[in-house]
């Protein structure tokens, strides 16, 4: 493994090669057609059963069988209350034993209970010096790493290989919130650095098993000792640090404002109001998880009160090719994840949840399942100059990019975010793994916006809001770029046109997001330009021949934005020229029906008051992309 190759998505060892897995699969299931999943990798002396009736018990004759439902506290949901874990002696053939199981009429489905075998991700040596980036814009918090952040604001400062605009637009959107402590955000990872500097402030805590007794399960939840979540890999309350999951959370809500390290998309204001990390701990070291305790994160993490999950983890890419295979040999796990998309809930504003994943990094043409499964929202990663990342895999099942590093630009071109060593606080790691988090933290501003404004939500609407706050990423899929194999020691071409059309619908705008969720349109402009823009879109195809009242903007907006002069009307077309980068409201007011207002004794027509907001950066694109 290079020491570049970072944050690589975790993979559930099936086979080596994934059509032989596939054909294994089916090759090994009996004639009724009950038994699934099965791997070299499965526990001995365990299989998960789903029952035709959860009240069903399980009987071979000659074997002894021990039954426990597969999900300690009852879920109300039936598919999930009839799997059972049966556990049997280790020494007994599984296969054997799992036919005379699926002989069962009360017995539905039979899986094996495969292990999740972690691939390690390395951080990149931090750079030995950087300059000091001349940002445009200032920074409003001041946490020191932040300029060095460009995935969040990139003005093109930090480096050659930075393209101003080639980011998640984050400062623009905490002008409108930070985050909010009611949304609850589950990292189901390593786990998370819980008494890390940045991130211990905004940590969930179950406060029952905190102020309760020690080896008791206090809030009767099915876990003892769950004070910041669960490690499933030691079936123990004892969340033990990781790397990989650490960057992950500090990505999403690192505490903001505290003068410390790095910021968090959602990490609050330094007031106490960035939206909570649950840990949800699957890999530990490089142990990881069979998949009855990754099922089982999932409903802990519904049930304990999360509304969004991160998944910077997958199988290999090759070991599903369609959704069906996914759905057939993998009921288990996909009943899970469905039981949290189905259940969790944000109290007032969202009832479910949404699941995000990592599309994979093997420079594969699909995604890695289960994020390439169309229900669920799968991340591809670009670079610091809107190319592919080189490792990103892409295709047909995956839904946003999201900026996820690329190092062979060079350490300061991957991710930043928290380290389990304190040292810096902070460390640079790339990956689908980093990508991921980024579209998370931007849900979870959405979710804190429509908690602010009282808005209320379905899961689905928010999935389409995260898939459609996009600028187009497919124009910069053109050419090639170089990258360095670390395997072969050699440079090579990598050509981008594959990756045109392949990496979603675009890359994320997290003050887009917001935006439409107030349905404001927003007016891109680029900076120290004076632009006139159509307003054709907004007032119809005749703007040019309506009437115009002028255009309302505050002082407030005009110094920040440094209008030169006040905006106005041209013949349907706004006049305008900002000299700073930034963001601010603006109305544009048209009299509809005549040239005057009618009332009174005057016959006229009607105001009609359009909101924009005007974004103003370092350079823009023809279809409002920035270049």
């Amino acid at each position: 493994m290079n020491r570049f190759y970072l944050a690589i998505v975790a993979t559930l060892l099936c086979m080596a090669c994934a059509t032989d897995n596939v054909d294994h699969i089916q090759h090994n299931e009996d004639s009724s057609n009950k038994i699934h999943n099965w791997g070299d990798s499965a526990a001995q002396g365990r299989l998960m059963v789903r029952l035709t009736n959860s009240t069903e018990n399980i009987s071979v004759e000659g074997i002894t069988l021990e039954v426990e439902p597969l999900f300690p506290t009852t879920t109300g949901n039936d598919k999930l209350d009839r799997w059972m874990l049966v556990h049997f002696d280790r020494s007994l053939d599984l296969k054997a034993v799992a036919e005379k199981i699926a002989a069962l009429e009360c017995v539905e489905r039979v899986e094996f209970d495969l292990k999740m075998k972690r691939i390690s991700s390395e951080a990149l040596p931090m750079p030995t010096s950087r300059p000091e980036p001349t940002r445009s814009v200032e920074m409003p918090f001041d946490d020191p790493e932040l300029p060095w952040q460009w995935h969040y604001y990139n003005d093109g400062s930090v480096g050659n290989f930075c393209v101003a605009g080639a980011d998640i637009n984050l400062l623009n959107a905490w002008k409108y919130t930070a985050g909010d402590r009611r949304v609850i955000v589950a990292v189901m990872d390593g786990g998370i650095m819980y008494d890390h500097p940045d991130l211990k402030d905004n940590m969930w805590v179950n406060e029952a098993e905190q102020n309760g007794q020690l080896g008791i399960d206090d809030d009767m939840n099915g876990y003892v000792d769950d004070i910041y979540g669960y490690n499933f890999v030691k079936d123990s309350g004892k969340v033990t640090a990781d790397d990989h999951g650490t960057h992950v959370a500090g990505t999403i809500s690192a505490v903001n404002n505290n003068g410390y390290a790095v910021c968090g998309i959602a990490g609050g204001t330094g007031n106490n109001d960035g939206v909570r990390l649950m840990s949800i701990q699957i890999f530990e070291g490089e142990d990881g998880c069979y998949q009855h305790q990754i099922v089982r994160g999932y409903q802990y993490a519904a049930d304990n009160g999360a509304v969004l999950i991160n998944n910077s983890w997958g199988y290999e890419p090759d070991v599903y090719f369609s959704d069906n295979q996914f759905e057939q040999y993998d009921s288990a796990l996909k009943n899970a994840i469905d039981y949290f998309q189905a259940n969790a809930r944000l109290d007032g504003v969202m009832e479910g949840g949404v699941a995000i994943f990592a599309a994979g990094n093997e420079t594969y043409t699909q995604p890695c399942y289960p994020g390439a499964y169309h229900k669920y929202v799968c991340v591809t990663a670009m670079a610091s100059d809107y190319t592919a990342a080189y490792y990103t895999n892409y295709g047909p099942g995956c839904n946003i990019a999201a900026p996820g590093g690329d190092a062979n630009y060079g350490t300061v071109y991957c991710i930043s975010s928290t380290s389990t060593s304190l040292l810096y606080g902070y460390e640079y790691m790339q990956g689908t793994s980093m990508a991921t988090p980024h579209v998370t933290g931007c849900a979870a501003l959405a979710l804190s916006y429509a908690l602010k404004q009282g808005y209320t939500l379905t899961p689905d609407y928010l999935r389409a809001l995260i898939q459609t706050s996009v600028h187009d990423i497919n124009q910069y899929q053109t050419g090639s770029k170089q990258f360095f194999d670390y395997d072969s020691g050699s440079y090579y071409d990598m050509n981008l046109a594959p990756y045109a059309k392949k990496l979603g619908s675009g890359y994320i705008d997290a003050h887009l997001l917001l935006m439409q969720m107030d349905s404001t349109p927003c007016l891109y402009f680029k900076t120290g330009v004076a632009s006139l823009l159509s307003l054709d879109e907004y007032f119809g195809a005749g703007s040019e021949d309506l009437s115009y009242q002028g255009c309302e903007v505050s002082d407030e907006v005009r110094d920040a934005l440094g209008m030169q002069g006040k905006p106005r009307i041209e013949n349907g077309m706004l006049s305008i020229k900002c000299n700073n980068p930034g963001s601010g409201r603006i109305k544009v007011n048209a009299i509809i029906g005549g040239q005057t207002v009618g009332g009174g004794d005057l016959m006229g027509g009607m105001v009609v008051e359009r909101e924009f907001e005007l974004v103003v950066r370092g350079a823009k694109a023809e279809n409002g992309g920035w270049l």
